[in-house]
């Protein structure tokens, strides 16, 4: 294997050095280098990885075990954040708290998990991503045991402090379990970067979304605390039982992973601003829609249902996109179509008044689930041409590399989660609902354009034609005897 790996890195250097180009393009353009350092990552935690694949399945215990410490916690995680939805805006206003004060409690959340999530990306490997994992976990079981708690709080401000005090660590605790996760499971399937990731994403939506539900319940059964003390305590027993049950893999403690080199890549901002307008353009959809739909004659319950089929559709088909993005790694078209699809979504759903359509039940029935499923093409495939453009721009596939990464798509998200209910509400107070959606539906058309025009560059004068300085730098540092080939040229 040593030998193969290091017959590969001759021929691929002198390929590059004779003509300056990049291999063609039956071999991928990164075969020699990151071939060579995902033989040393391997060898380097051959350890870990004792046990061998059993005849007749996919996976090893060692994946199977992290996917499923990841799936519970994003499930818990994403409950406990979510079940305050339905009782606690009633609860602030008897205390005496203003819309504005109970909305930003809400925002609290987003803003310390955006702050967060690339910082946790950045020091995963130093603290090990298996601490980290599992501390983010006891912080939010515990902020959340601790919120049924200021129901007792003798006035409005100290009510206030504490409420947001406890949201703005259970963001920072929530976003280090989710970066943590997305990292270790994005190292631990890396020939299903998309469908593990989106599988999670999946878990965390829907958990988020029947929380609110179970928060009610548990409301109505037990008053203001109990709903904080179950899911409080179902994040602390799940983060017990992932202390025995996730493997060792990431607890070792390395150098944290090149934030500037991902950085320096222009591709991984192109995903990052995807990933922004993705994000605000389907959050405004929160605080805006439920009012569209009750001017259209909807009923609260008919409302219920059609949230429902929005998140279903959109999780379900994150999955699909997923997997397509790992068998196909078309992730740019994917991203286009995507962009494209849902501009259409968001002019369908005013209606805009350019297509100069009437409003109807039926078409907000069609339109809803339909565009979700768009949304889902552009969202996902991001997540996956990040982690293809560090492999191809020379940057080691290891686990500081994911957890960048993790945290970079993760704080982008929070922020875009942050900004769009605000921006969404603003622009239907002052212009109303058909209005604003045809201006996200602007949006993500100049981001479609944006995506475009970069393909054709990239193509022209970036990765398709020319060899990235990064991957020129590592060749040079390389020594001599490394780039002697193996095999004599004459043999």
């Amino acid at each position: 294997m040593e030998n193969k790996v290091e017959i590969n890195a001759s021929l691929s250097i002198e390929y590059v050095n004779s003509s300056g180009e990049t291999p063609p393009n039956g071999a991928p353009p990164t075969s020699s280098l990151a071939n060579k350092d995902r033989a040393d990552e391997e060898n380097d935690n051959i350890d870990k990885r004792s046990e061998e694949k059993p005849a007749g399945t996919k996976f090893t215990y060692h994946q199977k075990a992290t996917f499923a410490s990841a799936m519970m916690a994003s499930l818990s995680n994403m409950m406990a954040a979510s079940i305050i939805s339905v009782f606690y805006p009633i609860e602030a206003k008897a205390k005496g708290m203003n819309q504005t004060v109970i909305g930003l409690v809400f925002s609290a959340f987003a803003l310390t998990a955006g702050i967060g999530s690339p910082i946790w990306g950045k020091f995963i490997p130093v603290f090990g991503a298996r601490f980290i994992f599992l501390a983010g976990a006891f912080v939010t079981g515990g902020c959340n045991v601790l919120f049924g708690f200021i129901v007792d709080m003798p006035t409005r401000a100290t009510f206030t402090a504490f409420s947001f005090a406890i949201r703005l660590l259970e963001g920072l605790g929530s976003s280090a379990t989710k970066t943590a996760s997305a990292a270790i499971v994005a190292f631990t399937f890396p020939e299903n970067v998309g469908t593990a990731v989106s599988l999670i994403e999946m878990t965390g939506g829907l958990a988020y979304a029947i929380g609110p539900a179970i928060g009610g319940l548990l409301y109505d059964a037990g008053g203001f605390r109990f709903p904080f003390f179950a899911l409080g305590g179902l994040v602390l027993a799940i983060d017990i039982a992932n202390f025995f049950l996730l493997p060792q893999q990431g607890q070792k403690k390395e150098e944290s992973g090149p934030l500037t080199l991902v950085l320096s890549i222009p591709a991984i901002w192109l995903a990052l601003l995807a990933v922004f307008v993705a994000a605000i353009s389907l959050t405004s959809l929160v605080p805006t829609v439920p009012i569209h739909l009750k001017e259209l004659g909807f009923t609260v319950l008919q409302i219920s249902f059609i949230f429902l089929s929005f998140g279903l559709s959109y999780a379900i088909s994150s999955v699909i996109w997923g997997a397509v993005a790992d068998a196909k790694k078309a992730t740019r078209i994917m991203m286009v179509f995507g962009a494209f699809g849902s501009a259409l979504f968001f002019l369908f759903l005013g209606p805009s008044q350019l297509l100069k359509i009437p409003s109807t039940k039926l078409l907000a029935i069609l339109v809803i689930p339909t565009g979700t499923v768009m949304m889902g093409l552009f969202i996902m495939p991001t997540f996956v041409d990040m982690y293809i453009s560090a492999e191809w721009y020379g940057v080691p596939t290891n686990l500081g590399v994911t957890s960048i990464i993790a945290g970079l798509w993760n704080g982008v998200f929070a922020f875009g989660s942050l900004v769009g209910p605000l921006l969404g509400g603003a622009l239907t107070q002052v212009y109303g609902f058909a209005y604003a959606t045809t201006i996200f539906a602007g949006a993500l058309i100049s981001v479609m354009i944006v995506l475009c025009l970069f393909g054709v560059w990239e193509y022209r004068c970036g990765k398709g034609r020319r060899v990235p300085r990064s991957r020129l730098e590592m060749q040079a540092n390389t020594t001599d005897e490394e780039q002697v080939p193996l095999i004599p040229n004459d043999v």
